[in-house]
């Protein structure tokens, strides 16, 4: 039973939850089934543990019928008919906690019953109520459009055929370009998140649509819809990579607006900027390092990096490499101090390893590096690799040269063999192993003129994995 749909869903439950859900099944008006009230109450005594073996259905069955012998189809009857009992609790707060649902929905009603003294307070008292709202999102501009149909509506029943008393500018203005704002973010998000998509995933989609829409776009019409300006910046940060004032364009705007955008699209919008500057150093732009670690710093000071409720691992690997890379080590060690925490429990420990390790090759104490690699332990492949990466970086800071060249050639097996690894990434992969090796060799031997013949090569590849270390270190041999 631990396992089921049923409580798996109300594991998900709060302690208010709880409580509100214990009133809610025993309402007549939602469940008329005794037996379905019992059912939950024993749930309820094991919230929030759910120890399984007091939920073993055997024993539930017999609290619930002390007298009968245990039947699986009763038990999974009862479960079924408590589980939907949930669904229309999970529905019926969805719905009683967003105000501007329950109001449209409200409203409808009162108009079928021409009840319009009522209609006309509430259309009203929400319009106000929407006037105060300070996130202005595509939400925003949908309910405004939505309760702008309704006057509209109302005013079209109340003075039946006498349209110059309620077609006037101002109420034909709210609802066209509200309308017209929510479908314009909308569209915009949409045609950015494709984008993404279509560059992370090397996938084609249709956007004839998206692009039929930019070539009348002005963007002047939309300065007072702050979040229509946003999107169509993310946009041309991949139709105009060149254009690099875009991004700094949509850094101020952010900055400027962060109050009136909720922090999830915040939070994506920070992700924008951070792509846009991963992409302009693969491309050789590495004052981006500095612009990417400056978006990480924004997105700390305004807590929006957590999603459900823990800091990313990405984003503290991030925060810990391009800080590394800009020798910012001070602030890197108060990063990993500070911040550990705020990851995911069962990672904290390996992540913080990682951390310090990366800190302290860079530092040069290659010894304490490998101490703290040693520590690490990640089930995850990518970032598996991560650390076999950073192991060769530190080994061949040692100067361990046959260490080195066999934990090179068992990382190549490694990856070859991988059947969760892409071939592009194995790739880059593969490039890094390539470069080190002959790198340690060259530095073995001191061939200058092979090393020469190499950086060269090397510096005409496109982007992976510390490329621009292995050029350093290899303009270090020919010094």
């Amino acid at each position: 039973m631990n396992k089921s749909s049923l409580i798996t869903a109300i594991k998900t439950f709060s302690p208010k939850e709880i409580k509100e859900f214990s009133e809610f099944v025993a309402s007549p008006f939602f469940n008329k089934n005794t037996n379905v009230i019992k059912l939950f109450e024993i749930i309820r005594k094991t919230f929030p543990d759910f120890e399984p073996a007091k939920l073993e259905k055997e024993k539930v069955f017999k609290k619930i019928f002390p007298s009968n012998q245990y039947k699986d189809s009763t038990m999974r009857l009862l479960m079924f008919y408590l589980f939907e009992v949930v669904e229309k609790f999970l529905a019926y707060s969805r719905f009683t906690n967003n105000e501007f649902i329950f109001k449209d929905n409200l409203l409808y009603e009162l108009f079928e019953r021409k009840l319009y003294k009522d209609f006309e307070k509430n259309v009203e008292h929400t319009l106000a109520d929407l006037d105060e709202h300070s996130i202005r999102d595509a939400a925003y501009y949908k309910n405004r459009y939505i309760f702008a149909e309704h006057k509209l509506s109302y005013l079209a029943e109340l003075y039946l055929g006498k349209y110059e008393k309620y077609l006037n500018t101002e109420n034909i203005r709210h609802f066209s370009d509200n309308i017209t704002y929510f479908y314009l973010i909308s569209v915009l998000k949409y045609y950015a998140i494709t984008l993404n998509t279509t560059y992370l995933y090397n996938v084609k989609f249709d956007t004839s649509v998206f692009e039929n829409i930019l070539q009348s776009f002005n963007v002047e019409q939309f300065k007072d819809v702050p979040l229509i300006i946003i999107y169509y910046k993310v946009i041309m940060l991949f139709l105009k990579p060149e254009e690099e004032q875009n991004f700094f364009d949509l850094k101020e705007l952010i900055r400027v607006h962060e109050k009136s955008i909720d922090k999830n699209t915040i939070s994506d919008l920070y992700i924008n900027l951070e792509n846009y500057c991963h992409r302009k150093v693969r491309s050789g732009n590495l004052k981006f390092q500095k612009e990417s670690q400056d978006i990480y710093i924004l997105e700390l000071q305004s807590g929006v990096y957590f999603i459900h409720g823990s800091m990313p691992n990405s984003f503290f690997t991030s925060c810990v490499v391009g800080g590394c890379r800009l020798k910012e080590f001070e602030w890197v060690k108060g990063f990993i101090e500070k911040y550990t925490i705020e990851l995911e429990e069962s990672n904290r420990d390996s992540f913080y390893n990682y951390g310090m390790s990366y800190l302290n090759n860079d530092l040069a104490n290659y010894e304490k590096a490998l101490e703290y690699l040693a520590k690490v332990k990640f089930d995850e492949q990518y970032l598996k690799m991560d650390v076999r990466l950073l192991q060769c970086m530190i080994y061949y800071n040692l100067v361990w040269n046959l260490p080195l060249q066999s934990l090179l050639d068992t990382f190549k097996k490694t990856i070859q063999n991988n059947k969760y690894i892409t071939e592009g990434r194995k790739l880059l992969y593969i490039k890094f192993i390539k470069y080190l090796n002959q790198m340690n060799n060259h530095r073995f031997k001191g061939d200058r003129k092979s090393c020469t013949l190499m950086l060269e090569e090397l510096e005409k590849e496109d982007y992976f994995p510390y490329k621009t270390w292995l050029i350093s270190e290899a303009q270090k041999i020919l010094r």
